[in-house]
């Protein structure tokens, strides 16, 4: 909450200009109080929230509160309606900054009051829930604390009145607990995120938080924001029309990494740009914005002044023109910016000895002013068959959410003349044709998304931005397998929805919620968080902040997002790409599949274990025979021999179609009835192999273990015998449960950790059986060659018995699958 608040007071201004006794003066931004007249201007941060007082062109950023990419046109007269905030066009924000334009504003809000504040105090009252793997690691460990001491209050009297002493009870005890709490459990699983956040960090996706990564793997719903997230939130021209003739434009964002391609997609050559080149040099010299490369505080090419204008200075640079010489040599004698009435803004320079002025605006508008056109270096007039089929082109890509701008210049025949009058330059211009822009999707976007919907995860985009744009996005992005199944819902028809009817929106996926304020993404999420699905958002923007911190698992924008959004979540995409959220979807299911076969993998020697502790309990109740195994080497098999190979399980990768699967439910526990009958069965076998080869190692040595004490030579090494026949079937139960289709199979040799790790664990066994130094303190004896084969038969014949059951238990599910395709075919005839 700390880190939060100190993003958010970086968007404190430090300073403001406001009318103090009829001056401009220049004070603290901290000293605002409500009624205070305060003056922006382009570039400027705002302060407060400013009610608009009077205003020039006057429109701001407010992408990170709104999520709407391109500027938000200001206006001084009321709004009676109730809108939400990204139509509040009288107000000027706290946060977001001056795109074009000045203008004076009344402090109307200061601090926590302001709509930043607002979207602050929802993050700082968000309670942050348990991860799935948290919930799922109290639900063992809840499960094994009360069995264990159950166990032991059962057992410690029966011990006691079997004929073991005290002490000998109280260590069996121990032995029983020790049998039953897997010790080695929560290296393997803090060893297996870290591998995974490790693959992910070399991915392009920092963690940080290591239950995240699981998190990510039990993901059903994803809610999206689009600006930032899907697209660039970088104004791009995709085409361009000069004279009649169309061209592409590759490349994104400001950088000018692309060219100007023909109707075949090729380069235009350098004598066909010159030949365009008037139509260039007017798209720069109408322009004020400035596109710089990257620096410390960005991480890409970014745009001072309106990204509008920016999209055109890069544009004006693919095609080979530099807009700083063209302004060095061609200097601006008068400007006439930018209203919203006339829908134009006007430069007059001096341009090859001659005055001209260039002009953009809306084509309708630039086309109202025209009456000649350039057609492929000729200037000819504009018949109305032109204006027809401008304005068709203009309505074309308008449907597709395209920006459109009309280019045009005139020659000034009377030259410049100091209070000139627009009315006196914009008349009788010459049409140069149409630029079409958008803040481009990123590449990888539809791959990901069908990715998502392979792996039955339901997305929705979660918009502050118009229907009409966001559904262009959707379409290309492939939101939906067919356009016509992506549905629209706005902000005001969601406040009329019930909490039924969001949750069932946002299960079904394909959904576009636009015009949408931080509480109902917020509200949003809950819905679907509270009903038991794992959700994802994300997001770059503050107005994210909320969402991200409430969702079970938060993504922000490395790149391009604020720093709120990333204090707020678990996750950063330093790349920006959905791509990478999809691969990060995945790297969690496959770090959950390895949690799980170490758990169970885990609980399967603690099973035997336990068997053996409570047979030889019996054998010492009954027959006074000594303990199979002493505390020590029950401890050696969890903390030493199965630790290694356990943790190496984190390198496995996916088992079978992983992604093709449902996402996990959270609610469906690793330890189920058959999870845990299966652990009981295979405890059985295992433990049932390495009592028979306890006794069978004394009657081979023509021995009665009723009279040996639990201190003699002989006696230690039955144990031992014990101990290696449990760590072998162990090995070999970690091999036969990482696959599900079998033990022979080539998925056992690409984890070459793995191998090492089983190797690492031979050592130490060798060690704590044979090592003069280390043995004393396992009580353990040294083995002979015959004593090994029988292990390692105890091994196979578990091994077999295992493959087994899988063979018959996979045929009998195909078998049953086979009736039940059968059923639905007869009842469907």
């Amino acid at each position: 909450a700390e880190k939060l608040m100190e993003s958010l007071e970086k968007l404190v201004v430090a300073k403001a200009r406001i009318l103090r006794g009829g001056e401009l003066v220049e004070v603290p931004s901290a000293e605002l109080v409500l009624g205070d007249i305060v003056y922006v201007e382009e570039g400027d941060s705002v302060p407060a929230d400013l009610r608009v007082l009077d205003e020039e062109e006057l429109a701001t950023n407010d992408f990170a509160l709104t999520g709407e990419s391109n500027p938000t046109r200001k206006f001084v007269h009321p709004i009676t309606a109730n809108v939400g905030i990204a139509q509040r066009q009288n107000l000027v924000f706290m946060g977001t900054t001056v795109a074009i334009g000045h203008g004076h504003g009344v402090v109307v809000a200061t601090g926590m009051h302001t709509e930043l504040g607002r979207i602050a105090s929802l993050s700082q009252d968000i309670d942050t829930s348990a991860s799935p793997l948290q919930k799922e690691m109290n639900h063992i460990a809840t499960f094994v604390t009360q069995g264990t001491v159950a166990l032991c209050a059962i057992l410690l009297p029966i011990a006691i009145r079997g004929g073991l002493d005290t002490k000998a009870a109280f260590l069996f005890a121990i032995g029983i607990a020790s049998s039953i709490i897997p010790q080695g459990l929560p290296a393997e699983i803090n060893t297996a995120l870290a591998q995974a956040a490790g693959k992910l960090a070399r991915a392009r996706a920092l963690v940080k938080k290591l239950s995240a990564v699981e998190t990510l793997g039990a993901c059903a719903v994803i809610c999206t924001d689009k600006t930032g997230t899907l697209t660039k939130n970088q104004m791009t021209v995709q085409r361009v029309l000069v004279g009649k003739t169309e061209y592409g434009v590759s490349g994104t964002g400001y950088e000018a990494n692309g060219k100007i391609l023909d109707k075949n997609g090729m380069s235009l050559d350098k004598n066909t740009l010159k030949e365009l080149g008037i139509f260039f040099a007017t798209a720069a010299m109408a322009s004020n914005a400035r596109v710089n490369p990257p620096d410390d505080q960005h991480a890409t090419w970014y745009c001072l002044g309106d990204p509008t204008e920016g999209a055109l200075v890069a544009l004006a640079r693919k095609a080979g023109v530099e807009p700083e010489k063209l302004d060095e040599q061609h200097t601006e004698l008068k400007e006439f910016q930018f209203d919203s009435a006339r829908k134009r803004m006007s430069s007059v320079r001096e341009y090859g000895g001659k005055t001209f002025v260039f002009v953009k605006g809306a084509p309708e508008s630039v086309l109202a002013c025209s009456t000649e056109m350039w057609d492929h270096g000729h200037v000819r007039p504009l018949q109305r068959a032109d204006r027809t089929f401008f304005n068709k082109c203009n309505e074309t890509n308008a449907r597709e959410a395209m920006r459109n701008l009309g280019l045009a210049y005139a020659e000034l025949p009377h030259g410049y003349k100091p209070g000139m009058k627009l009315e006196d330059v914009e008349h009788d211009l010459t049409f140069l044709g149409m630029v079409s822009m958008l803040d481009p999707l990123r590449d990888e976007v539809p791959a990901a998304m069908e990715a998502a919907r392979r792996a039955n995860i339901r997305v929705s985009i979660v918009t502050g931005d118009y229907a009409l744009t966001a559904t262009a996005v959707a379409v290309k992005a492939h939101l939906a397998e067919k356009p016509e199944d992506i549905l629209v819902v706005s902000g005001d028809e969601l406040q009329g929805l019930s909490d039924t009817q969001v949750l069932n929106l946002a299960r079904r996926g394909g959904v576009i919620f636009s015009r949408v304020a931080p509480e109902d993404k917020l509200r949003i999420v809950s819905l679907v968080k509270s009903s038991g699905r794992v959700v994802a958002v994300t997001g770059d923007g503050i107005n994210d902040a909320p969402a991200l911190k409430r969702a079970d698992i938060g993504v922000a924008m490395g790149l391009t997002g604020t720093d709120v959004a990333k204090q707020s979540a678990e996750i950063v995409l330093l790349d920006d790409s959905f791509n990478t959220l999809v691969g990060a979807i995945e790297q969690g299911r496959i770090i959950f599949q390895n949690i799980k076969k170490g758990t169970l993998s885990c609980f399967t020697s603690n099973a035997a274990e336990l068997v053996v502790n409570l047979v030889s309990l019996a054998a010492a109740t009954l027959f006074h025979v000594p303990l199979a195994m002493s505390v020590m080497e029950i401890l050696a098999i969890d903390l030493v021999a199965e630790l290694f190979p356990i943790a190496a399980l984190g390198w496995d990768r996916a088992d079978g179609r992983l992604m093709a699967e449902q996402p996990r439910n959270p609610r469906h526990h690793i330890l189920n009835p058959e999870s845990i009958f299966d652990l009981l069965w295979c405890g059985v076998l295992i433990g049932g192999f390495a009592f028979l080869n306890y006794i069978w190692f004394y009657v081979r040595h023509s021995a009665n273990p009723q009279s040996f004490p639990a201190s003699n030579l002989l006696h230690y090494q039955a144990t031992a015998l014990t101990y290696l026949t449990i760590v072998l079937c162990q090995l070999g139960n970690i091999l036969q449960r990482r696959s599900s289709a079998g033990l022979f199979t080539r998925y056992q040799f690409h984890n070459k950790q793995l191998w090492l790790a089983m190797a690492l664990s031979l050592f130490c066994v060798v060690n704590i059986i044979y090592n003069p130094w280390i043995a004393p303190y396992f009580q353990a004896g040294s083995l002979g060659l015959s004593d090994w084969l029988f292990a390692i038969l105890a091994a196979a014949l578990f091994i077999l018995l295992r493959e087994w059951q899988r063979y018959t238990g996979q045929h009998s599910r195909k078998a049953v699958l086979k009736l039940h395709a059968i059923h639905a075919e007869v009842m469907q005839s």
